[in-house]
C-alpha cells in the first residue's frame, strides 16, 4: 500500500474500490479500512474472505443447497499426486484456490494435459481446486442491493472464458439479456441472490454459472469486486434495465454511504 493512502482515504466520504487480486479481494484491504473507519464500496472483510477462498465458498454453497460442480481441494505440498483426480475424474478444471479473473485456470481433458495445468496453477498457489468440468453454456448474474440484474450470456469465440478471453476485446460475445427462457432466467437470478446472501456479500456482486445441456444449473463462483469498466459484464446487465454507467456507479456509492450511516445509528 502506497504512502499516505490511509490518510487520503480517511478524508473521503466514500472510497470506490476497484482493486483486483489478493489484497483487493481477499478482505485484507477491507479489514484495514474497517479499522480506520473508512467507508468503501462493495463487500466487507468477511464476505470478501469467504468468496475469495474457493474451499470455503464451495462448502458454504453446499451447506445452503446451492448447486455447484463436484470438486476437491488438493494441496501440492501435502497430498499425493496419485490421488489428484480421485472422485473427480476427467475432464476436470484445475484452478488456484484463491485467485480471480481465471488466472491459473486450465481445462484438463486427458492425462497429457494434466502436468502443464498443474505447473500453470502452482505459479500462483500450491493449494488447488480440482473441479468436475460441466459441459454447457456460461452465464453470469449481477446482484445489486440484494436483487438480481438481468442474466448475461458469455460465448467465447475459442476455448473457454479464460483471462485472455475476458480482457482482450473481440474474443468473446456477451449477450444481455441472455437468450434463455423466462423460467431459466428466474432460476439463475434466484440462485444468484441466494449465493449473494449465503456468502455475506455487500452492495453488489456478480455470480458465475454453467448451465448443462439439460438446463441443470451449477454455480462456479462469486465475484465481490466484478469488473466495472463501462463494457464490463455488470454494467452491461444494469444497462439492460435502463441504469446507465454513471447511475450504476452513483448507486453503488449511495449503498456504501447508507451502510455507513446505518452503522452509526
Amino acid at each position: 500500500m502506497g504512502k499516505n493512502v490511509i490518510e487520503i482515504c480517511r478524508s473521503a466520504d466514500v472510497v470506490f474500490l476497484a482493486l483486483h487480486g489478493s489484497i483487493g479481494e481477499n478482505g485484507q484491504l477491507q479489514a484495514v479500512f474497517d479499522c480506520f473507519g473508512i467507508c468503501y464500496t462493495g463487500t466487507g472483510y468477511t464476505g470478501s474472505l469467504l468468496a475469495m477462498d474457493k474451499a470455503i465458498s464451495k462448502e458454504l454453497m453446499r451447506f445452503n443447497g446451492i448447486p455447484t460442480p463436484d470438486c476437491k481441494i488438493f494441496d501440492l505440498e501435502k497430498d499425493s499426486m496419485a490421488n489428484l483426480l480421485d472422485g473427480i475424474g476427467l475432464p476436470c478444471v484445475i484452478k488456484p484456490c484463491s485467485c480471480g479473473s481465471s488466472i491459473g485456470v486450465s481445462i484438463v481433458k486427458n492425462m497429457i494435459e494434466l502436468d502443464s495445468a498443474i505447473d500453470y496453477a502452482k505459479k500462483y498457489e500450491t493449494r488447488l481446486l480440482v473441479e468436475k468440468m460441466i459441459e454447457g453454456h456460461e452465464f453470469s448474474v449481477g446482484v445489486l442491493d440484494g436483487k438480481a440484474l438481468p442474466v448475461i450470456e458469455i460465448i467465447p469465440k475459442a476455448g473457454f472464458y479464460d483471462y485472455k478471453n475476458k480482457y482482450q476485446p473481440g474474443l468473446t460475445d456477451e449477450i444481455c439479456p441472455a437468450r434463455i427462457s423466462p423460467v431459466l432466467t428466474e432460476r439463475l437470478q434466484g440462485i444468484a441472490e441466494k449465493v449473494h446472501k449465503a456468502l455475506r456479500l455487500g452492495d453488489y456482486s456478480r455470480i458465475d454459472f454453467m448451465v448443462g445441456k439439460d438446463e441443470s444449473i451449477y454455480c462456479l463462483e462469486a465475484n465481490t469486486l466484478p469488473g466495472m469498466t463501462p463494457t464490463s459484464l455488470l454494467p452491461q446487465e444494469a444497462r439492460a434495465i435502463g441504469i446507465s454507467y454513471n447511475q450504476l456507479c452513483e448507486k453503488i456509492m449511495q449503498l456504501a454511504l447508507r451502510r455507513k450511516n446505518t452503522s452509526c445509528l
